[in-house]
């Protein structure tokens, strides 16, 4: 069977939909996967380099896709001319990423650098064991700093088992792993 032009575009313009919605799905599912095994995705998405004013990255360009693949679909099923629907699609989804990143993401992102804490200033500061540290393993301290509480996966510098609900102190930190003493 063949395809008319329009059909291949109309056929375009569902493969984009399609691969954003399917982006969404698959972020959501390996988000909460990653989550539950304590795996921490920070810096999957990270920056790459942006291009003039377009900030390219996946986030965005799974949110352009979805959009300008949508619109098309629908404006094309509307029987608007191939042109009009080029266009209109990508004006609609250029701004719509614009404003994502600039109001969402930017903002996220502020928040988040004035929020977070130099590890180095971690080092000294007590935690409560909030899942047992095995010898010669790991285990998960909670901390709070700024009135904000965190958990982080921690270690006994010494190798030794840590009780659930012990007080411990942070002595060193690397490769984002707390390495705890016991307070004595």
């Amino acid at each position: 069977m063949l395809l008319k032009g329009g059909d291949i575009i109309l056929k375009v313009y569902e493969v984009l939909f399609g691969v954003g919605i399917l982006y969404a799905l698959v972020s959501v599912i390996l988000g909460n996967l990653f989550d539950l095994t304590g795996i921490d995705g920070t810096g999957i998405e990270g920056d790459i380099p942006s291009l003039g004013v377009f900030p390219i990255k996946p986030i965005i360009v799974a949110i352009f896709i979805t959009i300008f693949g949508g619109l098309g679909v629908m404006q094309t099923k509307l029987g608007k001319t191939s042109l009009y629907v080029f266009l209109f699609s990508f004006v609609i989804a250029l701004s719509v990423c614009l404003l994502v990143n600039k109001f969402v993401i930017n903002t996220l992102k502020k928040a988040q650098n004035t929020s977070s804490v130099s590890q180095k200033k971690l080092i000294g500061k007590t935690a409560k064991v909030v899942a047992t540290i095995v010898d010669n393993g790991f285990g998960q301290i909670k901390y709070t700093i700024n009135g904000n509480t965190y958990n982080s996966p921690a270690k006994h510098i010494d190798g030794k088992r840590i009780k659930v609900g012990s007080e411990v102190i942070i002595v060193l930190i690397e490769d984002n792993v707390f390495y705890v003493d016991i307070i004595k």
